[in-house]
This record gives C-alpha cells, structure tokens and sequence, in this order.
C-alpha cells in the first residue's frame, strides 16, 4: 500500500518541482530542489522518485542527495509532512529504511483487456436501491444520471487486476466506489476508488493508474474543449457542474499540460488554512491561470458539501462565476482571501 500512498503524494507535491515530469507509473524527474540543480543549464533535471520494494525513494545525481520520499516531502513541505504520516499510519504502513544502493528496472505497462474490466467492475447502474453504494451516493446527493456512469467494486484488491504495475499490492478487500477514467478516444486510463465505510484505518483513496501515457482527468471524455472548462479537486464536486472536470488531488494546474489553458477555471477547495491548496492558487495567478476564490459567506469545505447544505446548482455556478479571478486582480483578491486565515 506503501507505493500507492506515496503516488497520490507525488500529485501533491509536483507543483513545486521545477521541470516536473512523470517518466513512467514509477519513475519521476525534476530539478534537484535540494542542490538546484545545474546552474549553467535550466533544462537539467538530475532529481529522481523512483519506486523500489513497494515504496517510493529520492535520488540527485548531481549532488548525490539520497532520502525516502517521507524525508522528501519533509524537506518541502513540513505540514503536508504530518498529514503524510498520518495517512501512512492509517493504512498500516510503518517506516521504511532507505537503502544506499538502489538497482531499478523498468518495465512497459501491459494493458489488459476489456473482459478484465467487466470482472473487476460493476456497474453502479445494476445495484439495488437499497445498496450500501447507491445509498451512500444518494446521500451525498449525487445526481442519478453521475450515480450510474459509475462502478463499485466489492473487493479493493480486485482492482490490481487491472495493471501489472499493481499486481499483489493492494492488501485491503473492503467495498468501494469505483471512478473511471477515460481518454478522449474513451478508453479507460485509470480509475480512482473511494471507500464507503468509516474504517479509520482506510485509505479514502486508491489510484489504480492503467495506461501511464495518458492524463488522469476525470470526465475528460465529455467535455466540450471550446466552453469554459471547470476544473476541481474531486470527482463529486464535477458532477455538479456542467463541462467539468476532476483531477483528484490539488495538483489542478496540471491541467494546462494537457487542456487550452485560456478556457480553465480551477476551483480549489475552500481550505484556507491548508499551506499546499493556498501555494497552488498562488502558483495558478502567477501562471496567469483563472481560479475561483471562495468569498468569505462561503464556509463549505467543497461544492458537495454546499449541495448537502441545500445550495443550488445554479447558485453555486453563479458564485463561481462571480467570484473568477485572473492576475493581476487576482493576486490582490488572493491576499485579501489569505489574509483570513
């Protein structure tokens, strides 16, 4: 459970690697943010995450600096460092040594095949009303058109099926609601699975990534490319709003890799006091990216959480759009929102 933890991490951390990118399911480079990196040379990235022995390890081999991604995600962000740990003692996960000699291979991702998806996943459509899945969505007010583009899967470790790259590494077997991911030519690149009972020690999430070439955007098969595209935090939340999409970690300004950035809107989560969603929005203005900044009436975390409050879809949409922000007001905007803190 170790590496897939530490995946959803990498998410939360990319923004703040400067040349980012993500070579393979295992296999992540960027500029060293411990040395800098080249001086001479701005394109040099000699920083790597690689994973080894169901854990994810740093490596520079420009200033040979060595660390677990624990110790990594420390040196950046010693907040989000806490939540790591705790989310690594609610999946079981106990430290792991670093080693000194680190021998890593490669392999290309073997995609399965259709009749592998039919086994592992369900249909949310064909349940019965009374199913723990469906009354869980129905109490969260997902609409019931979203409720059936969904699937369930009544063992978590199924999901490994779907990738080598996961094969006798998901230990958990408890329910969960299954997310799809598509491309734009609808094939299914990844799926995210959400836990439906309260376990503590559960994870909330497990990514299943299944074709690594491909952006895990959810709903980006269903989008319209030449409207306003919004853009949030978790799935829930874009089935609210019309030509949206999700991503699945605060990692939004990712999307302008893969989307014309001139027609985003990312909505954060209104978390004010969270140091990685206010570094990311900070990120987005500087970037000349639109983001919604919540005005202080609004004390919902999300847009689910607002739908559960009885707000409107329509409501919502019209604060959103109130409330768009580019640079350079955007940057004042952001400072009066960060300031109440």
């Amino acid at each position: 459970m170790s590496a897939i933890l530490d995946r959803q991490y990498v998410h939360d951390i990319a923004f703040r690697l400067d040349k980012f990118k993500r070579k393979s399911n295992c296999l992540y480079n960027f500029r060293c943010p411990i040395c800098g990196d080249s001086k001479k040379h701005k394109n040099k990235a000699r920083g790597y995450l690689f994973e080894r022995k169901n854990a994810f390890f740093y490596k520079c081999h420009n200033c040979q600096a060595s660390m677990s991604f624990g110790n990594l995600i420390k040196f950046l962000d010693p907040i989000l460092y806490k939540k790591y740990c705790v989310d690594r003692y609610k999946s079981g996960e106990i430290g792991v040594k670093p080693h000194k000699k680190y021998n890593y291979t490669f392999k290309p991702v073997r995609f399965d095949s259709k009749d592998t998806y039919n086994k592992v996943l369900f249909p949310m459509s064909k349940l019965p009303e009374d199913h723990e899945a469906i009354v869980y969505l129905k109490l969260r007010k997902i609409p019931q058109d979203k409720i059936d583009s969904l699937f369930f899967v009544d063992d978590a470790s199924k999901l490994s099926q779907l990738s080598d790259d996961y094969k006798g590494k998901i230990h958990t077997n408890e329910p969960r609601i299954v997310f799809p991911f598509y491309d734009e030519n609808e094939n299914l690149v990844g799926v995210t699975a959400r836990a439906i009972r309260g376990e503590k020690f559960l994870l909330r999430y497990i990514v299943v990534r299944i074709n690594d070439n491909s952006p895990m955007l959810f709903n980006l098969n269903k989008i319209n490319k030449d409207e306003t595209i919004y853009v949030t935090e978790g799935c829930f939340d874009s089935m609210f709003l019309d030509n949206s999409i999700a991503v699945g970690n605060a990692n939004l300004k990712s999307t302008i890799n893969h989307l014309p950035k001139e027609k985003l809107v990312l909505i954060y989560d209104n978390e004010r006091r969270n140091a990685n969603i206010r570094g990311q929005m900070r990120w987005s203005l500087l970037g000349n990216i639109k983001i919604c900044i919540w005005p202080k009436s609004i004390v919902e975390k999300d847009i689910n959480e607002m739908i559960m409050k009885n707000r409107t879809k329509e409501e919502i949409i019209d604060i959103i759009n109130k409330n768009t922000f580019s640079s350079p007001r955007g940057l004042l905007e952001f400072q009066r929102w960060e300031s109440n803190c």
